[in-house]
């Protein structure tokens, strides 16, 4: 069974390519010292429900494979109203993503991270809403990004909150 016509694309050639660009996207990161990033995780302050960190490179992956599923079938169809507006919303949705790890391991800045996880949520919802006006099936492929970037914003925010800013140079707004 083929995704696309056009790009006949089949679930397993997605699923590695989101594994790639899951990859590629966790490079803008650093590749930091095993200690470093152990230190960090321990010494920022979490929220009480999140969730363990090695679950976030599957869950990328995961929504990274939806996401590719809506870019081929926005790419594979002429009838799609508002094809321009998603695909920029597209763009800019990726270049949060290949960001997100620079400003949150690399600058260690809680609320870029926060800023960046609530504008991602911003726009996959708004995908979803533009998508379901012309093809309801589309419109659920943004549904993982959507709910996960839902959770994703409790917990950025709670570490703004909690955690000093080294790039606004503020102490932790509440302790």
């Amino acid at each position: 069974m083929t995704i696309s016509k056009f790009y006949n694309l089949k679930w397993w050639q997605l699923a590695l390519i989101a594994a790639g660009v899951s990859f590629i996207g966790g490079l803008s990161g650093g590749i930091p010292k095993k200690e470093e990033r152990k230190l960090y995780n321990k010494k920022t302050k979490q929220a009480p429900w999140a969730p363990p960190a090695w679950l976030f490179a599957p869950a990328w992956t995961f929504n990274n494979f939806f996401l590719i599923k809506a870019l081929v079938k926005i790419l594979d169809k002429k009838d799609i109203t508002q094809k321009r507006k998603l695909m920029l919303l597209q763009g800019v949705i990726w270049a949060i993503f290949f960001s997100f790890n620079y400003v949150y391991f690399r600058k260690k800045s809680p609320i870029l991270a926060a800023a960046w996880t609530m504008a991602d949520a911003v726009l996959a919802t708004a995908s979803f809403i533009i998508a379901m006006k012309d093809d309801k099936k589309l419109a659920l492929d943004y549904l993982p990004l959507v709910l996960w970037t839902g959770f994703a914003t409790t917990l950025a925010d709670y570490q703004a909150l909690k955690n000093p800013d080294p790039i606004f140079k503020t102490p932790a707004l509440l302790n």
